[in-house]
């Protein structure tokens, strides 16, 4: 017998206990460990998904970890997770499979760029009703448990109450969030881009709009970030001392975004980074899970993002998102006043403050951008009061609180339900009310001549600029036909009142385009400036007025030598290099075409424009008649005019939609002894239009004549000529068949 065979198989009767031992363990088959470290720790079994369903359970899907070692040497988890793990208890190393090593070799090259984590922070509670049945649970409990909110509810029946927020994103998959941040990791900034962009930021917008809400806690936090990135970057191992959230990057890359758009770059550059950044921003709102546990943070991050898809031209797209981004800002309570008896410590003051003007940003970015549709703004209900400076009733609001108080006044009294049915007096009212809110600024903001610095008479230029633009929405009543309380001597006295403060608009506007690229770069001015003007020409004869005839040629060629295409069609992924300054959307490139017709010809209609996009497409449900049979002149028709081209089939639509169908329909009503008033350029008498016919060249019309100016104003604004659906959603998308299990390719398909 072999000396190996004597040591496997010793003899029983000189066999000590420690050898017995010996032999045992030295013949234990290795187990290497499959389950992630949360359940190896609790000895449970892991599904080995990543996250597993015990971690998401336990609500801690960011300790959910396949690399023990690593972590406990690196504190680092899977998708940049920054937490510290304890080394004891960990005797084995893990041993993936092939699929695990692929994923954590592209996870790696991510982590050396991105590290970020998402905190259970406290200004993630949600807010519940008194009435709702997680709050009716609440008061059953006990003390203790009530002070956690709605932690004391079990975990079985969140989900029933709604209240279950440990599910990953709903609207992308983990492995697909993973890939994009590889690829973004690739493609983040240096220290210097990031710093130029932030400096652009904080110089421009943030003076104007205020979205971030504690600026300099940002900026020393970036400081912070970029010192340990680049740490990072030269050092042998990756260490993360001070993660950061998704949320948190969210708002840097955001705010790139918008710096991009006010920075002093080419046209197609300050565009193509401003998606870039944009896109990456959203993506780091993806991996927070802004839809289920939004916070402070995201919140803000949603507003630029807003913010930008509005100063690109994307103004439904804009409207939408604050739409959403105002519910989640709902469902943190920012709306509701906090009860504070004046014991309370600076940090809760402070936090406070933090919440008021979180809720007031939201406020006045969702009025302005309804005002501006003439829709319900989704905020209009009882709310926190306006947060204002220690000094604010002493010295004077400041820019931002004067903004907020505006969009107070618009919230409350210019809601288009009520402003619709407005007597004479509501109305002089509302003019008032924003007429106060110029009284309550600051000397420095009040009086141009008071005005320190180049910043203070930009806020002197654009508080009177929208502030002159709400009291023209005020006394819009007034120039509306029809069922109207309001006298002939009151009716003249707001279109006087309007007139002016129209006038006050474009010049405002003229004066802040000579100090800044502010005004042309922005939607909200730009839309404000050529509105104006537009409603300004079509009030009053423009030829017979200088002031108004020089505001309207200054401002043609404001916005002719800053428009980058004045057509319809939004940017494409090339975007195309220009020398120009931004690219105006459908609206406002038709206003723009509309006041260059009035201002060239006194009217909205042209002779010498060409029709813009050269034909006009149907859509839905809207008929367009042949355009031959409308224009006799290859060039003749202007924007507005358009839309005169279709009809409607239904009977439920406006005629005035319609010139020519307008035209038929007064000539009937002359037929009939209806109609009192001769309009210029009537169909001749006796010829009544026929479905199909041959109609009448009435591309010279001029639709003042049959149209109210308000009529006339929205068939500029908001009645488009463009098709509702373009085909992009109906593309043939054909997908790889794949055969049911156990079936080869090459074999019969059966359906």
């Amino acid at each position: 017998m072999s000396t190996s065979d004597q040591h496997d198989s010793p003899n029983l009767e000189d066999l000590t206990p420690e050898e017995a031992n010996r032999i045992i363990h030295s013949h234990r088959k290795v187990r290497y460990g499959t389950a992630c470290w949360p359940c190896r720790q609790r000895k449970v079994k892991c599904d080995n998904k990543s996250p597993c369903e015990n971690c998401v359970k336990r609500e801690h899907p960011q300790l959910c970890s396949y690399k023990p070692n690593r972590a406990s040497t690196h504190g680092t988890l899977k998708n940049g997770s920054a937490v510290s793990e304890p080394s004891h208890g960990l005797k084995r190393q893990h041993s993936p499979d092939d699929g695990h090593t692929r994923s954590e070799s592209v996870e790696g090259r991510a982590e050396t760029n991105i590290r970020t984590y998402e905190p259970e922070a406290a200004d993630t509670t949600r807010y519940l009703g008194q009435n709702s049945i997680p709050a009716l649970l609440r008061e059953q409990s006990s003390p203790n448990q009530q002070l956690e909110g709605v932690e004391h509810i079990r975990q079985d029946m969140r989900s029933i109450l709604g209240l279950d927020n440990t599910a990953p994103f709903p609207l992308m998959s983990s492995r697909h969030l993973d890939r994009m941040t590889v690829d973004i990791s690739s493609e983040l900034p240096s220290d210097r881009e990031v710093m130029k962009l932030f400096r652009s930021y904080k110089e421009t917008p943030h003076q104007f709009w205020g979205l971030v809400m504690d600026i300099n806690d940002l900026e020393s936090r970036l400081m912070v970030y970029l010192e340990e990135r680049a740490k990072n970057t030269h050092a042998s191992t990756k260490k993360t001392t001070k993660p950061v959230s998704a949320s948190w990057l969210a708002i840097l890359f955001a705010v790139m975004a918008v710096g991009s758009q006010y920075h002093d770059s080419p046209y197609h550059i300050r565009t193509r980074d401003a998606q870039k950044y944009l896109q990456i921003s959203f993506h780091f709102l993806r991996l927070g899970n802004f839809l289920l546990r939004p916070n402070f943070d995201s919140i803000q991050a949603m507003l630029m993002t807003s913010f930008v898809l509005l100063n690109d031209m994307k103004a439904e797209a804009s409207w939408a998102l604050l739409g959403l981004t105002c519910r989640l800002a709902q469902s943190l309570g920012l709306h509701r006043p906090q009860e504070l008896d004046g014991h309370e410590t600076p940090e809760v003051r402070k936090k406070d403050i933090i919440r008021r003007k979180l809720w007031w940003t939201c406020v006045w970015h969702d009025t302005l951008t309804s005002l501006s549709f003439d829709r319900s703004p989704m905020t209009n209900i009882p709310c926190c009061p306006i947060p204002l400076s220690p000094t604010a009733e002493t010295e004077g609001w400041k820019y931002l609180e004067a903004m907020m108080g505006l969009c107070k006044v618009i919230s409350e009294r210019l809601n288009p339900d009520a402003a619709e049915s407005a007597t004479y007096a509501q109305i002089l009212e509302n003019c008032q009310a924003v007429e106060a809110v110029r009284l309550k600024v600051a000397p420095n903001l009040r009086d141009k001549d008071e005005c320190r610095s180049a910043v203070d008479r930009l806020q002197y230029f654009a508080i009177r600029l929208h502030s002159s633009f709400v009291i023209s929405v005020c006394c819009r009543p007034a120039l509306k036909r029809g069922d109207n309380p309001l006298e002939a001597s009151q009716k003249k006295f707001l279109a006087e009142k309007c007139k002016e403060n129209l006038t006050e608009t474009v010049r405002m506007y003229l004066a802040m385009h000579q100090l800044s690229v502010i005004p042309t770069r922005s939607w909200a001015f730009t839309y404000h400036g050529l509105s104006s003007a537009v409603l300004l020409g079509i009030l009053s004869d423009t030829k017979t007025d200088p002031e108004v005839r020089q505001l309207q040629g200054d401002l043609i060629l404001a916005l002719s030598a800053t428009a980058a295409k004045e057509q319809t069609t939004s940017p494409q992924p090339h975007i195309q290099q220009s020398d120009k300054d931004i690219e105006l959307s459908g609206p406002l490139s038709r206003a723009l075409a509309a006041l260059k017709n009035i201002y060239d010809h006194g009217s909205v209609v042209g002779t010498g424009i060409k029709r813009e996009g050269g034909s006009i497409p149907g859509s839905g449900t809207r008929t367009p008649l042949q355009i031959s049979q409308l224009t006799s002149n290859a060039n003749a028709g202007a924007v507005v005019p358009t839309d005169v081209a279709y009809r409607g089939v239904g009977n439920g639509l406006d005629p005035h939609q319609s010139a020519a169908l307008a035209m038929a329909e007064m000539q009937q009503q002359q037929q009939n002894g209806l109609a009192t008033t001769d309009f210029p350029g009537t169909l001749p008498y006796g010829q009544p239009m026929q479905q199909g016919g041959v109609i009448q060249d009435f591309s010279n019309v001029d639709p003042s004549t049959y149209m109210s100016p308000m009529d006339l104003y929205d068939s500029i604004f908001w009645e488009s000529p463009d098709p509702f659906n373009t085909g992009l959603d109906s593309m043939n998308f054909d997908f790889m068949a794949q055969p049911p299990p156990g079936q080869q390719p090459p074999q019969q398909y059966y359906f």
